[in-house]
């Protein structure tokens, strides 16, 4: 084989090299974080804890009375609840708003999940929960956990019922982890 061969077939392989990598970089699952620990107060003001809903597939939907898509989204969320519940699913509403307003809220659309309130800590650990893709402060904003307790989706903006039952099913078809069978 001639040097000038030899170099060719050298450069073919270092870029089959170099492309099968980035191919395997591009189709590789994104990384799934852990979900955050955090306590934020529940309506009657006693201290919830995120880790009570492990083993579930929790959807963590942060709102404000004041987010016209956040009302228009959580009549959506009451019915997913309500169709998801008995598999495994619990949705958590988490409102950066006052106590007074949220509670009358909560009362007039009927939530029937667990909802925290406080408008200061509950914007922290929504910041905690945002994505570097994801911009900071978007409301309402959803976050999928998986029942490992891994972040397996987050939607800045108002959710469809064709969206979250597409980031919820495989999830909940998955396994729970065997602690909490």
């Amino acid at each position: 084989m001639s040097r000038g061969a030899r170099i060719v077939a050298g450069l073919l392989v270092l870029a089959a090299v170099l492309g099968g990598g980035v191919l395997a970089y591009r189709w590789a699952a994104p990384a799934q974080p852990p979900r955050p620990d955090f306590t934020l107060p529940g309506l009657d003001g006693e201290p919830r804890s995120v880790s009570e809903f492990d083993g579930d597939v929790l959807v963590l939907n942060f709102w404000a009375t004041w987010c016209a898509p956040c009302r228009r989204e959580i009549p959506m969320l009451v019915e997913a609840q309500d169709d998801y519940g008995d598999d495994g699913l619990t949705i958590v509403g988490i409102a950066v708003d006052t106590r007074g307003a949220v509670a009358d809220f909560a009362r007039e659309y009927e939530i029937d999940y667990p909802v925290l309130v406080d408008p200061t800590e509950a914007a922290r650990v929504q910041d905690r929960y945002t994505g570097a893709d994801t911009p900071a402060g978007v409301l309402p904003y959803t976050v999928v956990v998986n029942r490992s307790g891994r972040i397996v989706a987050r939607v800045a903006g108002e959710l469809t019922r064709a969206h979250l039952d597409r980031l919820v099913q495989g999830p909940l078809k998955a396994t729970p982890p065997a602690e909490t069978r």
